[in-house]
């Protein structure tokens, strides 16, 4: 009984999916964009969220665990992410909470190509990179936030704050996970992060390897604040946890943390 409930869920998911990308590309198309994806996968999918009577929760990367209320994120809510590695950041959230069966939509990443996504760990077969400029910008996003699984909003979008608004309602309806980079209003949850260094280098040799992040969580759930410290390898952009007492050494120049696709 429960295996056929799971598959009917997976189905409605993935037919709600198809609607929102269809609806999407169709609004792209009415300005001459297009949103890049490759064919739905309908088989092979598998449950990747839990929902224990108080809501889907979703799951994050382990090493930041300790910042989000019962280590998880709830369906349907929003985070913002601010400060230094946000586009890091958001990738490894996005990865962890659609797992291995939600679709996962980004805008506003213009150098973010598809190399670039699945070397953070996306499934190039469940991702929509979608256009993030022209007058059906709106009914663009709208579209995504009513089916796709994670939502994942970059630094150029620039939204309006009635916009961000609306996205929301939209997302807490279809249990759409919203990540966006510095929004214009308020998040469910806020994270922000602050470099601590660069470690990899010796002495007068060597090169930049690994960044230490100070990522601080506030919001709802959290009475005051959480923190941890990760190092964010350069060549992947996967997350680890920081070693205690381990010092970073002080970088001039910051590198990016996430490569850019040609």
């Amino acid at each position: 009984m429960g295996t056929a409930l799971q598959i009917e869920d997976r189905e409605q998911r993935l037919s709600r999916a198809r609607a929102a990308l269809g609806a999407a590309e169709r609004s792209a198309a009415r300005w001459g964009g297009r949103i890049d994806r490759t064919a739905l996968r309908g088989e092979g999918l598998e449950q990747s969220s839990a929902d224990d009577g108080l809501g889907t929760r979703l799951p994050v990367p382990r090493p930041l665990q300790a910042l989000f209320p019962r280590g998880s994120l709830r369906a349907g809510s929003s985070v913002a992410l601010e400060g230094a590695a946000s586009t890091s950041l958001l990738l490894a959230l996005a990865v962890a909470a659609a797992g291995e069966d939600s679709w996962c939509a980004i805008a506003g990443m213009p150098d973010l190509g598809l190399r670039s996504a699945m070397d953070a760990g996306l499934d190039p077969c469940r991702l929509a990179l979608a256009p993030a400029e022209g007058e059906q910008r709106p009914q663009v996003l709208s579209a995504l936030a009513d089916g796709v699984g994670v939502l994942v909003l970059g630094p150029d979008l620039d939204l309006a704050p009635a916009l961000w608004r609306s996205l929301l309602g939209r997302a807490r309806t279809a249990d759409t996970l919203v990540l966006a980079a510095a929004p214009p209003g308020r998040a469910d949850l806020t994270l922000r992060a602050v470099g601590r260094g660069w470690t990899g280098l010796g002495q007068g040799s060597g090169r930049l390897r690994r960044r230490r992040l100070e990522i601080r969580a506030e919001g709802r759930g959290i009475a005051g604040h959480r923190t941890v410290e990760v190092l964010l390898p350069q060549v992947d952009g996967l997350l680890a946890a920081a070693p205690a007492g381990a010092a970073a050494r002080p970088a001039m120049q910051l590198l990016p943390s996430a490569r850019r696709a040609g």
